[in-house]
């Protein structure tokens, strides 16, 4: 299978991995057309999709739908984010962390706090583990389980099962490679589960020179770029 794309496929292709991340909808070439100025017409839209799908970054759910993105999709689009596009973030994320310093005694609490933070801005399950100190929380699952993914009960399992599988093996990444950047498994990638529908995102952190990790964990459909920078940004502020 070819895998090697054009200027212009890719461009197509960050559209759709963008407009699916943010509508949940396969997205059509009449879509497209309607809202994005190419320069093309219908029909090279529409074979440029074609030929997208031939080489493994697209797919077809229903022969009369549009085209959602296959893991490999979604990797070309997390490989080429070049300039995150929220960097305002950083400052209310900065305001909110000072906040918590300033308002919460214990280091646990301190804890609970900043992982309830980064949940509730990421819409994700976050997880924090510190080894030394024997500390593993969750926070979120009000928030992911809200994504339309999760109205089939089936996935609501499958998640459940691949964060059990996550804590199982959480040691082990605490000593991979480049673990000082985020790490993002997505659907396929998650080679300690079976479970495949889902993307996790993993860093190590340090915390009064205390050193965990952090994680966040969704649906394959997940603003990559956000959640990326998001995870970036409170890692350097708690160093802070």
């Amino acid at each position: 299978m070819d895998g090697i794309i054009t200027e212009r496929q890719k461009n197509i292709l960050q559209i759709v991995v963008r407009e699916y991340i943010e509508s949940g909808s396969p997205i059509s070439s009449k879509f497209i057309e309607a809202e994005y100025d190419l320069g093309v017409s219908p029909a090279t839209i529409r074979a440029e999709l074609y030929d997208l799908a031939r080489k493994g970054y697209l797919y077809q759910p229903h022969t009369s739908a549009g085209r959602v993105p296959t893991d490999r999709g979604y990797r070309f689009f997390v490989d080429s984010l070049s300039e995150i596009e929220v960097k305002r973030l950083e400052y209310k994320l900065a305001r909110e962390i000072a906040k918590i310093q300033e308002e919460v005694v214990g280091k646990i609490k301190f804890i609970r706090e900043y992982t309830r933070l980064l949940a509730n801005t990421s819409s994700t399950l976050t997880i924090s583990y510190f080894p030394r100190e024997n500390i593993l929380l969750k926070e979120g699952w009000s928030k992911v389980v809200n994504d339309p993914e999760f109205e089939n009960i089936e996935k609501v399992r499958d998640f459940m099962a691949l964060v059990g599988d996550f804590e199982d093996n959480i040691d082990s990444f605490l000593t991979n490679e480049n673990k000082n950047c985020v790490r993002v498994y997505i659907g396929d990638e998650n080679s300690f589960s079976g479970k495949k529908d889902f993307s996790v995102l993993i860093s190590s952190c340090t915390i009064s020179r205390r050193k965990g990790l952090l994680a966040i964990m969704g649906p394959k459909r997940m603003p990559y770029d956000r959640n990326i920078y998001l995870v970036e940004s409170i890692i350097k502020l708690l160093k802070n």
